[in-house]
């Protein structure tokens, strides 16, 4: 029995030293195009990365993903899958940072579709009901982390709009309460004319109708990408609560959810399953499993058009 305890220690020893193990950020950049494609690589290589060079990576394969001449849809699903994967990789205590470096490097077409994912399948607030934020709770994360985006956009392009896709993942978030929660958000940004359009000409259409053109417009960004190809391509379709992790803005918030271990603050993953029933999805053209192709278009002679169980849109597969 004792040597069996012996041997389980053991094991246990070696599982941590595997999770603690970290790279240089000269080592990790070597696979800077690799992540660009693909959101598995990413999640690995940010989990051997220190706080300061996660967010200097996630920039670079940004960067990466922005220089390819794939379409609004296609690059959008790669910012979506390789971001949504830094941020569930995140240190203790980076998820603001990480979070900043979204909006701050993502082209604002691409965060059409990240503010809404985000919103829904990381942020929101009813993501954990064992443990409900009041109104209260949800509007201190909000704007503490809102005062850590704006301040990394205030360097960056289209800074105005940048801030704005960072509160429109916010209000969604918060499912509607506390109602001053837009003004509040908006309230830090450094210029005046951008806090008016935020809240007259932004927000509005983009909450209520999804209309994102003013924004665009404003920022002289490309199209906005068609979301329900967007999910299509990346292939997320699960949630994992991360709200809790941007708690560390103060110990009120973090006594009320738990802080729990692991990274999620206390929160727990939900929706995951092992992939069973699931068509497999790559962001790589080269790939049989590619799924950009628009319905009804047949890439090639040795395809079948092959749908999920549940509901979930249909894709090629190409032998």
């Amino acid at each position: 029995m004792k040597k069996l305890m012996v041997i389980g220690v053991a094991a246990l020893v070696t599982m941590a030293m595997a999770q603690d193990k970290t790279i240089s950020y000269a080592d990790a950049s070597v696979q800077i195009a690799e992540a660009a494609e693909s959101a598995d690589t990413m999640a690995s290589v940010m989990k051997q990365l220190s706080a300061a060079d996660q967010v200097k990576f996630l920039s670079k394969v940004n960067a990466a993903i922005a220089k390819q001449p794939g379409s609004p849809t296609e690059n959008a699903a790669k910012f979506l899958a390789v971001n949504s994967a830094a941020l569930k990789s995140a240190k203790k205590d980076n998820l603001t940072a990480l979070l900043a470096e979204t909006f701050a490097t993502v082209p604002p077409e691409a965060l059409t579709v990240i503010n809404e994912r985000f919103a829904a399948d990381l942020f929101n607030r009813s993501a954990d009901p064992s443990k409900p934020l009041s109104d209260a709770q949800f509007e201190k994360v909000a704007t503490d982390t809102m005062k850590a985006i704006q301040a990394r956009d205030a360097s960056a392009d289209n800074a105005g709009v940048r801030d704005t896709f960072a509160a429109l993942m916010f209000l969604r978030a918060s499912n509607g309460t506390p109602a001053d929660l837009a003004d509040k958000l908006v309230a830090n940004m450094t210029d005046a004319n951008a806090i008016k359009y935020a809240k007259d000409e932004w927000i509005p259409p983009a909450l209520n109708d999804k209309n994102y053109e003013p924004m665009l417009g404003a920022s002289d960004a490309g199209s906005a990408p068609n979301v329900g190809a967007v999910l299509a391509i990346s292939g997320l379709m699960t949630t994992q609560a991360l709200l809790a992790d941007l708690g560390n803005v103060g110990t009120e918030f973090m006594s009320c959810v738990g802080s729990g271990s692991g990274g999620l603050g206390g929160m727990a993953m939900f929706s995951d399953d092992a992939g069973l029933t699931r068509v497999p999805r790559s962001l790589n053209k080269e790939n049989k499993y590619y799924g950009g192709y628009r319905r009804g278009e047949k890439p090639e002679e040795d395809c079948d058009y092959v749908c999920e169980p549940g509901g979930y849109n249909c894709q090629w597969i190409c032998k």
